[in-house]
């Protein structure tokens, strides 16, 4: 029997894969949490074969768990699901040399395969997501950047993301202005399209 510990910050997702899992004889899904959940002694004690993790998140938490699982579980085997695109989770998780790379829009019947795959040792990456992260922009932006982004994303004033990062107005609009440039975006709202288009945050 294969153990199975699901990562996904969407409720809907978790509960999907899971179920459509566990009919699969020899799979068992044993645990299932958000990225922010993921700490070292949870890693220890779930004692997962294989770790399924979706990368399709703005939040750096996804990074910092496939983190954890590299370093906490070598002998375990981490299977990441993406959309094929370039993101910076993405380009992340393929410098930490993980089990398998798959597409978030496959069948059923290929994640479960692809858990099997893994879990014999198996390595392998799926070629349209190899190809989108060739094609696409490197991360032009800093973790503060992002930050400063991902607030303003959520429609905070720059007073607002100045106290939520306790920094100055002034330095907000610094931040600000040094993205604008970066990513040649025309206005705050237009940086925020590139950003985000590019999986950036």
């Amino acid at each position: 029997m294969i153990r199975i510990m699901l990562i996904a910050d969407s409720c809907l997702l978790r509960t999907a894969l899971a179920k459509s899992l566990s009919y699969e004889e020899d799979l068992d899904v044993v645990a299932e949490h958000t990225t922010v959940e993921v700490t070292p002694d949870l890693a220890r004690k779930v004692e997962a074969d294989v770790f399924v993790v979706d990368l399709d998140t703005l939040m750096s938490s996804v990074i910092d768990a496939v983190d954890i699982l590299t370093e906490e579980c070598p002998d375990s085997a981490v299977l990441v699901l993406a959309t094929a695109a370039a993101s910076n989770a993405l380009r992340h998780a393929l410098g930490c040399r993980l089990g398998a790379y798959l597409k978030k829009d496959c069948r059923v019947g290929e994640l479960a395969d692809a858990v099997r795959r893994v879990a014999a040792g198996e390595r392998f990456i799926e070629p349209t997501i190899a190809a989108s992260v060739l094609k696409g922009r490197p991360n032009p932006l800093t973790p503060r950047e992002r930050d400063v982004l991902r607030l303003a994303t959520a429609g905070n004033s720059v007073r607002d993301i100045a106290a939520g990062l306790f920094l100055t107005t002034g330095t907000v609009r610094t931040y600000l202005s040094t993205i604008m440039q970066k990513i040649g975006a025309r206005s705050r709202l237009d940086a925020i399209r590139i950003a985000t288009e590019q999986n950036w945050l």
